[in-house]
C-alpha cells in the first residue's frame, strides 16, 4: 500500500512503501549509493553517547568545517534543517517589509513560492523559456522591483544550467535594484566544479547568496542539512531569523555531515556514476521513441507520447508505472508540465527495470 501525506498536491509527499519493499523510487531524486564511506557509523555513535543533549545551535564546528570545503569564512556561512528551511528563512528576513514580493520562475520547487505565501509576500512568476531557465524574463522582473529572488539552477524539474554570462547578468540586475538573490543550487554537485560561477561571485564579493544540500549527491537525505554561502550581513540576518528557533540542525545532523566532508572522493565517485547511468537513460529513451531534455543533474524530464500534437497524459502514466510495475516517478502535471514525468537516474540496474516497464506500458514488450 502506498501512503503518504502531501503538504501541496502531493508534490512533497515522500510516499513511504508499507511492506512493499520492491517498489522503485525514482520521485525523489535520491542517490542510490548512499552517504560515504563511515558517515552511518558516525551517526550511530553520535545517537548512542549524545542523544539526550541538544546540539549546538550554532552549528560552529561545522560551519568552520564547511568554510575550508568551500574556501570561504565562517561568518559566510548558515546552517539549515536542509535548503527547505532556508528557503523559508531567507522568505522570513528578506519580505518583512510591506509590498515586498518575491521574483522566480514557474515549474519549478513550490517552496518558492509557498514560503513567500507563508509570510503574506506576493510572488512574481516567470514562464520558463522551454526547458531552460528565462533569464531575459528574470533580469527584468527583478529590475521592476523585487525584494528575493529564487533561481534553481540547475533547475528542477527540467535539468537545464546556467553558464557564467547568465549567472553574472543576474547578480549585476540583482545588485542594481537593491534584490537579494539566492542560487538554490541543491543539483549542482553532479554538474560539477566547474559551474560554480554563483559560488565564485560569493567569493568575490558579490551580493548573492548561494544554496547547497547534503540531501542529494552527498546521499544523506533523511538527516537533513543544507547550508546557505553569501556576503556576512546577508548571512547573519539569516542567522538571526533561525534563532528564533534555536537547535534546528539536530546531532546526528551535524555529526553525519562532518564525516562525509572528510572523504570529498565519494563526491567524485558519485558525480562520474551518476554521469554515467544518466547517458544510459538517455540512451534507453532515445531507443523508446520517448523526448526528454538535456540533464546535468540526477534526474531527466521525460516526454509522455499523447494522441495527435497534445501531451501526454503523465498522471495516468505515472499510476501505471506504479500500479503495474511498483515504479514512482514524478508527474510534473502539478508544476504547469503536463505530460511530462521527472525520472532520477538511479542505478543500471534500476535504468534496465524501468526500460522493461516502459516497454510493457508502450507495448513494446
Amino acid at each position: 500500500m502506498l501512503q503518504g501525506r502531501p503538504a501541496q498536491p502531493g508534490f512533497f509527499t515522500a510516499t513511504e512503501i508499507i511492506g512493499r519493499e520492491d517498489y522503485l523510487r525514482l520521485h525523489l531524486n535520491e542517490n542510490p549509493y548512499g552517504p560515504p564511506p563511515g558517515t552511518v557509523e558516525a551517526v550511530h555513535t553520535e545517537a548512542a553517547q549524545h542523544l539526550n543533549r541538544y546540539p549546538d545551535s550554532e552549528c560552529g564546528l561545522l560551519r568552520e568545517r564547511l568554510a575550508e570545503h568551500f574556501r570561504v569564512a565562517p561568518e559566510m556561512i548558515a546552517i539549515g534543517n536542509g535548503t527547505d528551511e532556508l528557503v523559508l528563512l531567507a522568505s522570513m528576513t528578506f519580505l518583512r517589509e510591506p509590498g515586498s514580493r518575491v521574483v522566480t520562475t514557474d515549474s519549478t520547487f513550490p517552496g518558492y513560492v509557498t514560503s513567500a505565501a507563508a509570510v503574506g509576500a506576493p510572488a512574481h512568476v516567470v514562464p520558463l523559456a522551454g526547458a531552460a531557465l528565462p533569464v531575459a524574463g528574470l533580469t527584468a522582473a527583478v529590475r521592476q522591483g523585487a525584494a528575493l529572488a529564487f533561481v534553481c539552477n540547475p533547475l528542477n524539474p527540467t535539468g537545464a544550467l546556467l553558464d557564467r554570462d547568465e549567472v553574472t547578468e543576474l547578480i549585476d540586475a540583482a545588485e542594481s535594484s537593491g534584490t537579494v538573490l539566492v542560487f538554490d543550487e541543491a543539483y549542482l554537485d553532479f554538474a560539477g566544479p566547474a559551474h560554480e560561477f554563483a559560488l565564485e561571485a560569493v567569493r568575490e564579493g558579490r551580493r548573492v547568496l548561494v544554496t547547497r544540500t547534503f540531501s542529494k549527491a552527498w546521499g544523506l537525505a533523511s538527516v537533513r542539512a543544507g547550508l546557505a554561502l553569501g556576503p556576512p550581513q546577508l548571512v547573519e540576518q539569516i542567522a538571526a531569523t533561525a534563532r528564533a528557533l534555536p537547535f534546528n540542525v539536530n546531532r546526528p545532523a551535524q555529526r553525519a555531515v562532518l564525516r562525509a566532508l572528510e572523504a570529498p572522493a565519494h563526491l567524485d565517485r558519485v558525480r562520474a556514476d551518476n554521469a554515467r547511468v544518466r547517458e544510459l537513460l538517455c540512451k534507453t529513451l532515445d531507443s523508446l521513441g520517448l523526448g526528454h531534455s538535456p540533464s546535468a543533474t540526477n534526474f531527466v524530464m521525460v516526454e509522455v507520447p499523447g494522441q495527435g500534437t497534445g501531451p501526454g497524459d503523465s498522471t495516468r502514466f505515472a499510476a501505471r508505472l506504479a500500479e503495474e510495475h511498483h515504479i514512482l516517478v514524478r508527474d510534473l502535471t502539478l508544476l504547469g508540465l503536463p505530460g511530462r514525468l521527472r525520472v532520477s537516474v538511479g542505478t543500471e540496474a534500476e535504468v534496465e527495470r524501468l526500460a522493461a516497464a516502459l516497454a510493457h506500458l508502450l507495448g513494446r514488450h
